[in-house]
């Protein structure tokens, strides 16, 4: 007999909870701007997002116990869009003369290849001291990461609404700072309440500027599409309650145009949350949210290749224009070292290979090729994921039915003769 904790009897039961709220019980800033709300449960896109009944590992065969599902989104989680280096938080009066981030965009996700560039502007908080409040420029860093990943395994669980505002429509995560923070937890990323606010203010007040070209590498006849836009990486963001309230204090955060968008298109894919959020190093949260996202092929004999520098840059550790000393070399080989090792005691892949990439001229290496070998585990949690993303992809309209049976007109005729 299987005998569930407390832990897993209630993550059972959160998993088909949906928000139903209405305009009444939202804060006072919202009410007077809004038409209507819809929840998960009355809205068709976010009932798909919020579907998540048929993608649990057993409990039987699951090796850290019943998993948490989240979804992660196309492209736009694979960008770097934090900051891993240089200034997170700095009282204004001290800011550098340069404070936007300018990253390069070059990834290609189901035959889609984005070439571009990504801007990261700070946002400026205002926080307490001895007395007084004080300015500061905050960049979105690990910690806001965390904090957002957080947020959209809350949307994900059926914490999400659809907003009618009177200046148009918008999806909002409504939660309070508890659940929040009981998310945070179950992964072992305990913040305290001011940091969990800080964190989210600092994701509605920074910003982000897209400039990047999309090419459908497996149809020439396409033309390449190009985008450029400007927002926030929550739109906008409410809080409500009473003085010393603390967890019990409801918020609303506003998704910005581009996530809504990418949730109206099904530009979103399953992982499991607990699997990549437990890693302590950012660098290895973000290698396994990647493995979920782009290894959807992962089966035994097949492998996933990568440059280090490359991959680095990707991540944020260093940037093109940088030079890359021979210690500099070393000490981002050390960090990947220690991620593959994170990654093979979480159970996503069984081994690993590094191949020298030398100059031609000198001999000296430049740079390193991986090459990972996927657990058996993995491949089993892929094949789960893959089967959900394409029952979802079919309930929404965005894939044909396989192996359908087409009758011509004669024989329907037949058929309906018979």
């Amino acid at each position: 007999m299987l005998l569930l904790t407390v832990e897993e009897k209630l993550e059972i039961r959160t998993m088909s909870r949906k928000v139903n709220i209405s305009v009444d019980n939202l804060p006072d800033t919202l009410r007077g701007q809004i038409h209507g709300v819809e929840s998960a449960i009355d809205n068709e896109s976010l009932a798909l997002f919020t579907d998540n009944k048929d993608v649990r590992v057993s409990i039987e065969n699951a090796a850290h116990g019943l998993r948490a599902y989240s979804n992660t989104f196309n492209h736009y989680d694979l960008w770097g869009r934090f900051v891993r280096s240089g200034h997170k938080k700095l009282p204004v009066e001290e800011a550098p003369k340069k404070t936007i981030v300018t990253r390069r965009i070059s990834e290609k996700v189901d035959g889609i290849l984005y070439d571009g560039e990504i801007k990261i502007t700070p946002a400026v908080v205002s926080t307490r001291k001895d007395g007084e409040d004080v300015e500061y420029l905050v960049w979105p860093s690990d910690r806001e990461e965390k904090v957002e990943r957080a947020l959209i395994r809350l949307a994900s669980k059926g914490k999400i609404v659809k907003i009618n505002f009177k200046s148009g429509i918008q999806y909002a995560v409504v939660f309070s700072m508890n659940e929040l923070a009981q998310e945070l937890k179950a992964v072992g990323q305990s913040m305290p309440y001011p940091q969990i606010k800080e964190s989210l203010e600092a994701l509605q007040g920074s910003k982000l500027s897209f400039r990047y070209s999309a090419t459908d590498t497996r149809n020439s006849d396409i033309d390449d599409s190009f985008y450029e836009s400007n927002m926030n990486f929550l739109s906008s963001l409410h809080f409500s309650g009473k003085k010393g309230q603390g967890g019990n204090v409801k918020c609303v955060a506003c998704l910005n145009a581009f996530v809504h968008n990418m949730i109206d298109n099904l530009e979103y894919k399953g992982y499991y949350f607990n699997s990549a959020q437990e890693l302590k190093r950012g660098l290895s949260r973000w290698m396994m949210l990647r493995l979920y996202h782009l290894w959807r092929y992962a089966a035994p004999g097949k492998t996933y290749h990568f440059r280090l520098l490359s991959i680095m840059e990707k991540y944020g550790s260093i940037y093109s224009t940088d030079e890359i000393t021979e210690n500099k070399l070393k000490a981002l080989r050390r960090d990947m070292t220690t991620t593959m090792k994170d990654l093979i005691e979480k159970g996503a892949i069984s081994e690993y290979n590094i191949t020298n990439v030398k100059d031609d001229k000198t001999g000296n290496i430049i740079d390193y090729t991986y090459e990972m070998h996927p657990s058996d585990q993995f491949c089993d949690e892929i094949l789960t994921l893959n089967k959900h993303n394409k029952r979802i992809e079919i309930q929404g309209g965005k894939r044909i039915v396989e192996n359908a049976v087409l009758i011509d007109e004669d024989k329907i005729e037949e058929i309906v003769e018979d």
